[in-house]
């Protein structure tokens, strides 16, 4: 666990993941180019939830527990969606099987951990969304974690002030040469949402 120098309690849990994931690019052996096979022999057999965008992108949903992994049609691994705003997540464990963590995360909590850890970031607001923020992290070249901030638990419960962690990413420009076809696919541009509006901080 790490020591959080700024509020004093180690960081542990999620958080602790979250952080990892912020700093290395993966969350265990899910990472950016992972393959299929291996993570598959590592936690067992994933759940299949078809193709992305249609059979023609040639990109897979597969998962383990409540994570949402996306492969593209050779079986590395493009992106990884983390649904933290289900309130507790089912993790896999190595061997086979899952656990669940509580996903209740503060903003303040967060920050205070990736401070803690030496990480930098870059905060996204949106002109349309002022209910949300992104926290963005670059742990390695063209891999970026993303964290999703939203001022309230759900739409009917009023603004808080201390924010709560909706979802995390993980992210990467695709493999310049599929394996599958030989040939360069194309590149997952790096933008950011329309109006947005990039803060630089910590």
């Amino acid at each position: 666990m790490q020591q959080d120098q700024r509020t004093g309690p180690p960081v542990s849990g999620l958080v602790a993941e979250l952080t990892a994931l912020a700093a290395t690019g993966a969350l265990d052996a899910l990472r950016v180019g992972a393959a299929l096979p291996g993570l598959t022999a590592r936690y067992g057999e994933p759940w299949d939830g078809g193709p992305v965008d249609g059979a023609a992108s040639g990109s897979h949903w597969f998962g383990w527990g409540s994570l949402q992994p996306v492969f593209c049609r050779c079986g590395l691994l493009e992106r990884l969606f983390i649904p933290v705003w289900h309130g507790e997540l089912e993790l896999p464990v190595p061997g086979g099987g899952l656990r669940t963590v509580d996903s209740h995360v503060t903003e303040s909590v967060l920050t205070a951990a990736l401070n803690a850890a030496g990480l930098s970031w870059r905060t996204v607001t949106y002109e349309n969304l002022s209910d949300q923020r992104t926290l963005e992290l670059t742990p390695a070249e063209d891999v970026w974690v993303n964290f999703v901030l939203t001022d309230r638990e759900s739409y009917d419960d009023p603004p808080l002030q201390d924010w709560v962690l909706s979802k995390a990413s993980l992210w990467g420009i695709d493999h310049a040469n599929c394996p599958e076809t030989g040939s360069p696919e194309a590149g997952s541009p790096h933008v950011g949402s329309p109006g947005a509006a990039p803060v630089d901080g910590r």
